[in-house]
Order: C-alpha cells, then structure tokens, then sequence
C-alpha cells in the first residue's frame, strides 16, 4: 500500500512535471507588468504629478522595463488626447515631452493647431445656434431677464451638430495620435 501525501505534496508534483514557463510566457508577462506600471504612472501623473514625476518614477527601473514602461505610458497618454478635455491637453503634452526627449514637437504643434481649429468651429456653431435661438424667443415675445443665457447644450441639435463638427477633427487626431506611438 502506498504512503498518504497531502494535497501540498500532490500539486507540487503535479507543478514539476509541468515545468517552468516558456520565454515567450515570461516575455509576455514582463510586458503586461511593464504596461500596467506604465498605466498606473501615467494616471498618476494626470492627476495631480508634475512632469518630474515621470522621470523619478522611471529611474526607479532597468533600462529595459523603463523603455517599456516609458512606451506603455506614452500610449497611455497619447490616448488621454480628447477634445472634450482640451484643458489636459498642455499637461500630457508636458508629458510626452518627457517620456519623447522633444523629437515629437513637430507632431505635438499639429496637434494644438488641431485643437485651436476645434475650437473655433465649435465656437462658431455655439454662436450660430445660440443666436438661432434668441431669435425664435424674440419671436415669441420673451425677452429681457427671462432670457439668462440660452442653454444649448441641452438642445439636441448641438448635439448633432458638435458631432458632425467633430467627425473630420476625430479622424487627424486619430492619424497624429498614430504618429506620435510611430516615433
């Protein structure tokens, strides 16, 4: 009859047997830690860190996980671009900056041109339908201090409108976005 063995002494067999993982499995897992790293420091660093944040925080790892963490946190900021946040925009640029070494000023310029762009058209259709309706209450005899401000963002036609506006803007930050994980 055979010895008793506890169910530690069973798995670790079972584990032996099995072996060690492949380089391929620890390459992939070097790489997803390094990208949740690089994650993590990047929504740090959006929140409340100064861009010497991100320098302290990657001398902390060898030169190979820091280029990796710095990649990971680069996409990670890259994707925080949105013009709906545009107020972000000198931050994450001031990170970029950081985790680049400046070789992406010329695409980042693009990207504020881009921004300033929206903003203007966005502006012009905010006029354009805040007069529209001013107008339709001028024709319904309201006036004076009923009327504050109109508020046209609950109005659906902004709504449609700012997507509309937005659409083509979109499509180049998407393609600059792209250019700026090329370099």
């Amino acid at each position: 009859m055979g010895d008793i063995r506890s169910a530690w002494e069973i798995a670790n067999e079972k584990a032996d047997k099995l072996g060690g993982l492949s380089q391929e499995e620890k390459r992939k897992q070097k790489e997803e830690r390094c990208n949740q790293i690089g994650k993590a420091l990047a929504d740090k660093y959006l929140e409340r860190e100064n861009a010497r944040y991100l320098e302290t925080e990657l001398k902390k790892y060898d030169e190979q996980d820091k280029e990796s963490i710095a990649r990971a946190t680069l996409k990670r900021l890259t994707d925080a671009i949105d013009f709906r946040y545009a107020q972000a925009l000198d931050k994450i640029k001031d990170g970029i900056f950081v985790l680049s070494k400046n070789s992406v000023k010329g695409v980042i310029s693009q990207v504020e041109e881009l921004f300033r762009e929206y903003q203007q058209a966005e502006d012009s259709k905010r006029q354009e339908i805040e007069k529209a309706g001013r107008e339709i209450l001028h024709q319904m005899r309201v006036s004076g201090t009923a009327i504050g401000k109109v508020n046209i963002e609950a109005n659906a036609q902004w709504q449609k409108d700012l997507a509309q506006i937005s659409q083509p803007f979109e499509e180049k930050l998407r393609s600059l976005k792209q250019e700026l994980l090329s370099i």
